[in-house]
């Protein structure tokens, strides 16, 4: 057959053995074990002018086909292809995505694991609620201080208490309306017209007046259990327990005890009202130093203020006189008891003397018994000899039994003696 002559379809070497085909049309094909079709299409078309077909004459060897019928070659697979290069691409998004997946619920493990380690400080205890029960630990429901471990929320919940710590809570209910700046900076609210109960605190004292007191206790944690567990909120049951205490307070003392005569009786009544709360709701608190205010009304301050300096003119008045009349008595009673012991020491003196001399007349009187006459001239001579020796100056004189002694003790003043001037 010669190679212009146009072989019929299906003739000849086909497409499966990669062979060309007679309208110029190759398709490779080639198959992989697992069906997976990958499918490499070249089509090269040679049309000539006549689109590919071959006229003969009647001179063709052949000569059984005046005119070659037209051929429709089979249609070509690039539907198929393309929904192969899809499933393809698919399964590998798919499979990145599951990698991505993969990934992400590791993290996820990770992160859900790590989220329940916490850490309890050396002035903190922990309790572990797991579905609201406490957890138990080596027998204890208290988590000492150091690195710990629970399952996150919500299975686990962690609460830490501070019980080293100092806490404060402090009650306004009987205080006037003050923002913090204003409290910070020590500055007083304007006062109104009148007290407003709307919004401001007060309390009423024993006899009727009104009061304004605020406190602030300070306590500390010593059975975090009871604190946390039995109340909902026990820093709320403390201000209430405060608040208690000072409306307790205030309705037993009259307002001028509680504002100046016994402001430390009432500091002790409110501070004594608060541990008996505390011991009566078991609050597991230990109650420390606080401080408690006391202030008038504001609306009235000027006239509490002028009644305090007049008690305080009083009381200053009443010192003065109190200091004046104790120094006066203590003078008197030191000159009296002065009086007092001259008075003991010459009457001893005098007692002692007195008793020596009548000791020593008594110690003598045998001797004058014996001889009246000669004791009479022994004590003069001693007397004499005595006076005698003290005396500066000495007058002899001779007297009869009619001749009179005139003494004159005391001499004369010497007269001074008379300067001429020159």
């Amino acid at each position: 057959m010669s190679a212009d002559t146009p072989q019929k379809p299906g003739s000849g070497p086909g497409p499966k053995g990669g062979e060309s085909h007679p309208y110029g049309h190759n398709h490779p094909h080639s198959h992989d074990p697992g069906h997976g079709h990958s499918h490499d299409h070249e089509h090269q078309h040679e049309h000539d002018p006549d689109h590919g077909h071959s006229h003969h004459g009647p001179g063709d060897a052949l000569g059984v086909m005046a005119k070659t019928p037209p051929y429709e070659p089979p249609p070509t697979p690039n539907a198929s292809a393309s929904e192969d290069a899809g499933s393809v691409a698919l399964a590998e998004a798919l499979q990145s995505s599951f990698v991505i997946v993969r990934v992400l619920l590791a993290g996820l493990v990770i992160y859900f694991l790590a989220s329940g380690v916490f850490t309890v400080s050396s002035q903190e205890r922990a309790i572990v609620l797991r579905f609201g029960k406490p957890v138990r630990t080596a027998g204890q429901v208290e988590v000492g201080p150091g690195l710990h471990w629970a399952y996150p929320y919500p299975i686990d919940e962690v609460i830490k208490m501070p019980v080293a710590q100092l806490q404060n809570v402090q009650s306004s209910v009987g205080w006037y309306a003050v923002t913090p700046e204003q409290e910070v900076a020590g500055i007083v609210p304007d006062v109104g017209g009148s007290l407003n109960p709307a919004s401001e605190g007060y309390a009423i004292s024993g006899d009727g007046n009104i009061i304004h007191a605020r406190a602030i206790v300070r306590y500390r944690i010593t059975e975090p259990l009871k604190f946390f567990l039995n109340h909902r909120e026990g820093a709320a049951v403390m201000t209430n327990v405060l608040d208690n205490a000072l409306s307790f307070a205030a309705a037993r003392y009259r307002v001028d005890d509680a504002l100046r005569r016994d402001v430390a009786g009432f500091k002790e009544v409110v501070m004594r009202r608060v541990n008996d709360l505390v011991v009566a709701h078991d609050l597991g608190v230990t109650i420390e130093p606080s401080d408690i205010l006391v202030a008038p009304p504001r609306q009235v301050k000027a006239d509490f203020d002028a009644v305090l300096s007049a008690e305080a003119d009083r009381s200053k008045a009443i010192s003065e006189a109190q200091g004046y009349a104790n120094r006066v008595v203590n003078e008197a009673r030191g000159q009296a008891t002065a009086r007092v012991n001259s008075g003991e020491t010459d009457r001893n003196r005098m007692v002692q003397a007195v008793s020596s001399e009548a000791q020593k007349f008594t110690s003598l009187l045998p001797e004058y018994r014996k001889n009246p006459e000669f004791f009479r001239e022994r004590l003069l001579v001693e007397t004499l000899r005595r006076v005698y020796t003290n005396a500066q100056d000495k007058f002899f004189a001779p007297l009869g039994p009619n001749d009179e002694l005139r003494l004159q003790l005391n001499r004369e003043p010497a007269k001074p003696e008379k300067k001429m001037l020159p």
